[in-house]
C-alpha cells in the first residue's frame, strides 16, 4: 500500500455526513491508502478537520483560542467538562469526581482560571474579581473596573 495519507476533505466529508471514523478508515483502504482511526481522531482534535460533535459546548466554555500545547491539560478538560454538564451532556463517574473536586478548590479560594498562551504552562489560578469574573474563567474582553476590553481582530 502507498505511504498513509490521510485525505483530509474525504475524511471531513464524510464524518460531517454522519460517518463514523472507522468508516473514513475503510473508505481509504479500500482506495489503497492505509491510515488508522487514531490518525483521523487526532486530525479532528488537532483541528485539521473541522466538525460538530456530539459533545460539542456553546455558551460557557473555554473563551480563548488554545495552543495546541495548553489544549488538554487539566484546566482545559475540567472547563470542557464543567460546561458540558451545565449542558446537561453525559461526563464520566470518574471525570465528575475529578470535577466536584476542582470546582469545589476553585469556589473555597475563590479563585478563577486565566490564560495565557505565551507561558509553558498555559493556565493559572487567578483571584475572583467581584461581579465581572461570574464563572469559572477570568472574563478575558473585560477589565478590573468592569469595562469592555476590545477583541482582537
Amino acid at each position: 500500500m502507498p505511504a498513509a495519507k490521510l485525505d483530509l476533505k474525504v475524511a471531513e466529508r464524510m464524518l460531517r455526513a454522519g460517518r463514523t471514523q472507522q468508516d473514513v478508515v475503510d473508505e481509504h483502504k479500500r482506495r489503497g491508502i492505509d491510515v488508522t482511526q487514531k490518525a483521523v481522531s487526532l486530525a479532528v482534535v488537532e483541528g485539521r478537520i473541522n466538525v460538530p460533535s456530539k459533545y460539542a459546548v456553546t455558551g460557557r466554555g473555554i473563551p480563548w483560542k488554545l495552543r495546541p500545547e495548553h489544549r488538554h491539560l487539566n484546566a482545559a478538560r475540567m472547563l470542557r467538562s464543567q460546561a458540558r454538564k451545565e449542558q446537561g451532556l453525559p461526563i464520566g463517574e470518574s471525570l465528575q469526581r475529578q470535577l466536584d473536586r476542582w470546582v469545589a478548590g476553585l469556589l473555597i479560594e475563590d479563585m478563577v482560571v486565566y490564560y495565557n498562551p505565551d507561558t509553558p504552562e498555559g493556565f493559572w489560578r487567578v483571584p475572583r474579581r467581584p461581579g465581572i469574573d461570574e464563572w469559572y474563567v477570568r472574563e478575558p474582553w473585560i477589565d478590573d473596573d468592569g469595562n469592555a476590553i476590545p477583541r482582537p481582530a
